[in-house]
C-alpha cells in the first residue's frame, strides 16, 4: 500500500502487515519509519452512529487503527478537510499535533485503537477546529 499523505504530511496512512493461518490473523505495525514512539495506548468503543474525538492536540501525535467495525475519520487543519474511513485492519493513520479530528463510528461492534506520544494531558486539546 502507497503512503497517503494529507496536510502536507500532517496525516499519514500508515499499512499493516497481516500474518493469517487456521489459527487466525496477526497484524503488525512498524513505528520505526516514522519516528514514532508510543507513551501510552487506548481503545474507543462506541454505538453505530456515534461521534468522538472533536479535538486536535497542541502536542505530540497519535496513531489510529481501527479494530472492528469501520471508523469515519474527518481531519481539519488550516481551513482545509480531509476524510477517510479506516474499514480493515489493514492500514492505520499518524495524526501530527495541530490536527483537529472527529470519529463517527460505523458497523458492527465499532472498535478503535489509539496510540499517542506524549501522556494524557486534558491541557493539551485544543476543541476548534
Amino acid at each position: 500500500m502507497q503512503h497517503r499523505t494529507f496536510f502536507g504530511g500532517k496525516v499519514t496512512e500508515i499499512p499493516t502487515s497481516l500474518h493469517c493461518d487456521p489459527r487466525g490473523m496477526l497484524t503488525a505495525i512498524e513505528f520505526s519509519g516514522y519516528n514514532f514512539q508510543a507513551v501510552r495506548a487506548f481503545v474507543v468503543t462506541a454505538p453505530r452512529g456515534t461521534s468522538r474525538g472533536g479535538h486536535a492536540h497542541g502536542s505530540g501525535r497519535q496513531l489510529m487503527m481501527q479494530l472492528s467495525g469501520e471508523i469515519g475519520i474527518e481531519f481539519r487543519y488550516q481551513e482545509q478537510v480531509e476524510r477517510l474511513t479506516l474499514t480493515a485492519s489493514n492500514r492505520a493513520v499518524l495524526v501530527d499535533a495541530a490536527v483537529w479530528a472527529l470519529q463517527t463510528y460505523e458497523g458492527e461492534n465499532p472498535a478503535l485503537l489509539v496510540f499517542c506520544d506524549t501522556e494524557y494531558d486534558p491541557e493539551d486539546y485544543v476543541s476548534n477546529p
